[in-house]
């Protein structure tokens, strides 16, 4: 009887033996669609044609970070292996319901591992619920709203609207503490969301917003809108709309002879946005931002070296200094931190990687402003915004970096 058992143990030990011989190790983890030992197949959605083609610099910029890389070899990631990243990019024009198709079609015909930086709010939740069904990352949105339609398997990039409301409201109140102040938003849950943060940062002041119009992206002109902002008698004006129309609002409150306190969104605020306004036009104009003012670094800059080397060896469409395909670049720049600290690739692993970044330096991120993360705690990578000043050549800087960190506002 004794023999019989050890004859069955022995067996059943070669058995097991075999099994994890062929299967691998026991608790092994299967790899995600997208990846294989060689190469990590990402897909991007954007508006590369139509009205605000001007965004589509966000997905070039990605593309700009990522060839390099290819051309050196890959990257090494978490599990030991060296891998090259695919990119595949989908036109959407920024209809939400075009997104929602190519990203459907990344999915499930492309077979990506995720999709990264989707441009609009409305594009994000177009596919909230897509994403959280096939339980696909979407990794760094081009979105300041960040509690959107797929929270356990998005994550943002630029900072909350609500954080430059609160950083443009600081400034109105630590300078212009009376201020009569006229809006003009974006028509989706962006300029709401903006607007809404900014009367709650300027509650018990003096200051007020004492008009508001809002814009649509498919709008021809916004002429109309800033002549009834105009005649609120508002002496600040705040816009939070996209790159053309913060150059015709630009261009419009200097040339009407209206030359109110203008604060620029940063998603409409780089030089290359407003040279349709013409740079004196733009005089004065103040932003938010997170990124380094390329062209005004010091010469010294390593992060900029890179990015103006990348941008060079990519033969990028986007001019050096078009701050839509910088933060593109910097997106393509977290998502080689995110790949670099997956520990499987899986992508259940890459949610986790994104979750948790530690304080993770990018090339074009401003000094003390870092990608910072934890699961179940913090979902904003960024949260400290800088306000420059255009002096008609450059943006300079004003006072110091504004953290939020760890206490981004709700509204």
């Amino acid at each position: 009887m004794q023999l019989l058992t050890s004859s069955w143990t022995s067996l059943a030990l070669r058995a097991l033996t075999l099994a994890v011989f062929v299967a691998g190790p026991l608790h092994a983890q299967e790899p995600s669609p997208g990846i294989t030992d060689d190469t990590v197949k990402i897909g991007i959605s954007g508006p590369l044609t139509g009205p605000v083609a001007a965004l589509g610099a966000i997905a070039e910029g990605v593309r700009t970070r990522i060839d390099p890389i290819n051309a050196a070899g890959g990257i090494k990631m978490a599990d030991g292996k060296t891998r090259k990243i695919e990119l595949v990019v989908e036109d959407d024009g920024l209809d939400p319901q075009r997104t929602l198709i190519n990203v459907r079609k990344l999915v499930e015909r492309e077979e990506v591992l995720a999709v990264v930086a989707t441009a609009g709010t409305p594009n994000n939740q177009a596919i909230g619920r897509y994403i959280t069904q096939r339980s696909v990352p979407n990794l760094f949105m081009y979105s300041g709203v960040h509690e959107l339609a797929g929270p356990e398997w998005e994550i943002g990039f630029v900072p909350s609207f609500t954080t430059e409301a609160a950083t443009f409201a600081k400034y109105i109140l630590d300078n212009k503490p009376q201020a009569k102040i006229a809006l003009l938003y974006l028509n989706t849950e962006t300029g709401q969301t903006f607007q809404a943060a900014l009367e709650s940062a300027l509650s018990g002041s003096v200051a007020t917003i004492v008009a508001s119009q809002p814009v649509t992206s498919a709008d021809p002109t916004v002429e109309t809108q800033l002549s009834t902002l105009k005649a609120s008698g508002a002496d600040t004006l705040v816009v939070i709309a996209g790159p053309k129309q913060g150059a015709e609002a630009v261009r419009f409150a200097t040339e009407s002879g209206w030359k109110p306190t203008a604060l620029v969104s940063n998603i409409a605020a780089s030089i290359a946005s407003l040279k349709p306004a013409g740079l004196e036009n733009a005089k004065g104009v103040i932003t938010s931002q997170f990124l380094k003012q390329v062209n005004a670094s010091a010469p010294g800059d390593d992060g900029v070296k890179r990015y103006l080397a990348d941008h060079a060896a990519a033969q990028s469409k986007f001019s050096t200094d078009d701050a839509l395909g910088q933060a593109g670049y910097a997106i393509g720049d977290g998502l080689v931190k995110v790949l670099e600290s997956m520990k499987a690739p899986t992508r259940d692993a890459m949610m986790e990687a994104a979750r948790n970044l530690d304080h993770a330096q990018l090339d074009l991120l401003l000094p003390g402003i870092t990608l910072t993360t934890k699961s179940g705690e913090d979902v904003y990578p960024i949260e400290s915004l800088q306000l420059f000043q255009f002096d008609g050549a450059a943006y300079q800087p004003m006072g110091d970096v504004i953290s939020f960190e760890g206490k981004t506002p709700k509204q």
